[in-house]
């Protein structure tokens, strides 16, 4: 496997940024977009319909991957902090889907779509990137 190009905190940051938000344009013109399109086509085919999903869904691959990239050209420090925070978030995300799903199977609670998975993963790990950047240090200094 080639070893990437050496980049600074900055320029790994900048690179990161540069490629996110057109990818995050994209996404919010196909989310808005897509639905017109299948309203406007007047009951489309199922396959038309998948593959608007499937293009729709594509740009939040694409920020794991970029985010991936980004956490390799960075310096260790910041590696560590967003790998923990990801790790947190993914897990509390897991955990409570479990909880959730057991609460639909017995009837208690109603379906939410899995569509909320990837913007419940973004929000639980920007509060543990938070929490671990305002309490993990007082905590580890006590």
């Amino acid at each position: 496997m080639p070893t990437p190009p050496a980049f600074t905190f900055k320029q790994a940051g900048r690179r990161y940024q540069l490629a996110f938000w057109p990818v995050m344009i994209f996404y919010s013109v196909a989310c808005f977009g897509g639905p017109m399109v299948l309203r406007a086509m007047n009951d489309p085919p199922k396959w038309v319909a998948a593959v608007i999903a499937i293009v729709t869904a594509a740009p939040i691959a694409l920020v794991f991957w970029l985010m991936g990239r980004w956490l390799k050209e960075t310096d260790e420090y910041t590696r560590a902090t967003h790998v923990d925070a990801m790790l947190l978030g993914g897990g509390a995300l897991f955990s409570l889907s479990i909880a959730w799903g057991f609460l639909e199977i017995f009837e208690v609670a109603p379906h939410l779509p899995t569509f909320f998975l990837a913007p419940g993963f973004f929000f639980l790990y920007g509060v543990a990137r938070c929490w671990k950047r305002f309490f993990g240090a007082k905590a580890a200094a006590e």
